[in-house]
């Protein structure tokens, strides 16, 4: 019993330390474009149509560029739910 008294603290605050780093980061991101030749991140998410399409955007200061929108800033991997058409964005 006397073990158990000392062992139950010890063993909350293991617990304690262990679930701190047990958090992820928010691997949810609204997607990110190479704008000028370096990662931008988008403002909202215009990729949630919910299909297989990559999602395509373009910025109506420069209607004329398609981008591609990938999910992270190393600009790796296509984020998919996009339409048929580029969403129109204006920021």
């Amino acid at each position: 019993m006397k073990n158990f008294k000392f062992l139950m603290p010890m063993l909350a605050f293991v617990m304690a330390v262990g679930m701190a780093f047990a958090n992820k980061v928010n691997e949810q991101s609204n997607g990110w474009v190479e704008r000028d030749g370096m990662p931008y991140q988008l403002q909202n998410d215009p990729c949630d149509s919910g299909e297989s399409i990559p999602c395509e955007v373009r910025f109506t200061d420069d209607p004329g560029t398609v981008l591609q929108v990938y999910t992270d800033s190393s600009l790796q991997t296509p984020k998919i739910g996009g339409d048929t058409a580029a969403y129109i964005i204006s920021e």
